[in-house]
C-alpha cells in the first residue's frame, strides 16, 4: 500500500519536472526555419521598400534638374545680348541654305521651321526683279514677286495637306521658302552676266535644283498614289519664279 502510494508521488513529480522544462525548451529546428525565413522574407520587403523610395527620389531629382536646366536656358537667352540673338539665327539661317544646295544631307535640319529665311530670300528676290523693272512698274513687280512667293507656298501647302500630308502648315512653307535660294542666286548672277544663252541655262539648273530639293524635303506628303497631284503645284510654282528671273 504504501509502495504503491510512494510510486504514485513520484509519477506527480516526474510529470511537472517534465512540464518545467518543455515550458524552456527552445524551438525545434523546423519552427527556427520558419522564424529565419520570415525575417528574411520582412527584410526583403523593407529592401524593395528602399529601393523603390530612392528610384522615386532619384526620378524626382533628375526631373527638377531639367527643369532648372530649360529654365536656365530660357533666362540665358533672354538675358543674352540682342546681337549675339541676331548671330545664332542668322547661323541657323544660312545652315538651311546650305541644306537646300546639298539636299542629300541632314533632311531634319528644315523641319525645324523659321520665317526668317524665307523672308530674306523673298526679298532678295523681289528687290532683285524690281530693280530691273522700268522705274514707273518697280514698285509692281515688287509686289507681285512677294504674293506669288507666299501665296504661292501657302496654296501648295494647302493642297499638301487636303493630300494626307503630315507636314505643318508653316514649316511647308519654310521649306518651299528655302528652296527659292538657287534661284535668287541665279537672279543676282543675271546682273553680272547679260547673255541670254548663259542666263537660260542658269535658270533651267536653278529651276531643276529647287523643285528636286523641295520635293526631297517634303517627304511627309504621301506621294504613293498622289504623286502627280503634289509635284505639278511645285512645279509650276517654281517655274512662274523662274520665267520672272528670265525675262526681267
Amino acid at each position: 500500500m504504501s509502495s504503491s502510494k510512494y510510486n504514485s508521488l513520484e509519477n506527480l513529480d516526474n510529470f511537472d519536472t517534465n512540464i518545467n522544462t518543455n515550458m524552456f525548451d527552445t524551438p525545434s529546428s523546423s519552427q527556427g526555419m520558419d522564424y529565419t525565413i520570415n525575417i528574411n522574407s520582412v527584410s526583403g520587403n523593407m529592401n524593395s521598400t528602399n529601393a523603390s523610395s530612392s528610384n522615386n527620389n532619384n526620378n524626382n531629382n533628375n526631373n527638377n534638374n531639367n527643369n532648372n536646366n530649360n529654365r536656365k536656358d530660357i533666362q540665358d537667352t533672354l538675358d543674352e545680348p540682342v546681337l549675339d540673338t541676331l548671330l545664332r539665327d542668322l547661323n541657323n539661317v544660312w545652315a538651311k541654305m546650305k541644306q537646300v544646295l546639298m539636299p542629300t544631307g541632314n533632311q531634319n535640319l528644315l523641319k525645324d521651321w523659321d520665317l526668317w529665311g524665307p523672308l530674306i530670300l523673298c526679298m532678295t528676290l523681289a528687290i532683285r526683279l524690281s530693280f530691273s523693272a522700268p522705274e514707273n512698274q518697280s514698285a509692281m513687280v515688287f509686289t507681285i514677286t512677294f504674293i506669288i512667293i507666299w501665296c504661292g507656298a501657302a496654296v501648295i501647302t494647302v493642297n499638301s495637306k487636303l493630300l494626307g500630308g503630315k507636314m505643318s502648315f508653316f514649316q511647308s512653307i519654310c521649306i518651299l521658302g528655302y528652296c527659292i535660294f538657287p534661284l535668287t542666286i541665279v537672279s543676282l548672277i543675271t546682273i553680272i552676266i547679260d547673255y541670254f544663252i548663259i542666263d537660260l541655262i542658269l535658270v533651267i539648273v536653278a529651276f531643276v535644283w529647287s523643285v528636286y530639293a523641295s520635293i526631297g524635303f517634303l517627304t511627309d506628303v504621301r506621294l504613293s498614289q498622289k504623286k502627280t497631284l503634289v509635284i505639278y503645284p511645285i512645279f509650276l510654282f517654281y517655274f512662274i519664279i523662274a520665267w520672272m528671273i528670265l525675262i526681267e
